[in-house]
């Protein structure tokens, strides 16, 4: 709980040490970087008087072992299948989420990909070099990796 004081984090905050390990919080401070926080718009709310305002979602890079363009692409996608979602109540479809960047990955780039969605799970996976990306839009937690594919023998 000290190392997250010092480290600036909220007493209680997950993933602070993480983030100190790999740079991140170093990196989201100086605005640089393929990893870091970036403001990406999600949707159209309602603000006060019927204006509306365009509301930006958070997207934090835990890890990464991926080029910068399936990186953005990965936000992309995300960003628009939780737009899609009901608005009232805001309910999450982790599965939806997660079978969509599956299907846009396997398409695009091959397949073997995998991806976890939610807000609280854990994992230790094995992943093909750069094919690993650990991210969250807002609190939502996206694990998006690849494993190598060998031909059966037949």
């Amino acid at each position: 709980m000290r190392e997250q004081q010092d480290a600036g984090e909220a007493p209680g905050r997950r993933g602070g040490a993480v983030r100190s390990l790999l740079g991140v919080e170093r990196r989201l401070a100086e605005g640089g970087g393929a990893e870091g926080a970036a403001g990406v718009p999600l949707g159209k709310q309602a603000a006060g008087a019927g204006e509306e305002e365009e509301r930006k979602a958070v997207v934090r890079v835990v890890a990464a072992d991926m080029p910068p363009a399936l990186q953005r692409r990965a936000f992309r996608c995300a960003r628009d299948e939780l737009a899609a979602m009901p608005r009232y109540p805001r309910r999450l479809e982790p599965k939806r989420l997660a079978l969509a960047l599956k299907k846009e990955f396997d398409t695009a780039y091959g397949p073997a990909w995998h991806c976890i969605v939610g807000t609280s799970f854990g994992s230790y996976v094995t992943h093909a070099r750069g094919g690993f990306l650990y991210f969250s839009v807002d609190k939502v937690y996206i694990l998006l990796f690849r494993t190598a594919v060998e031909p059966s023998p037949h």
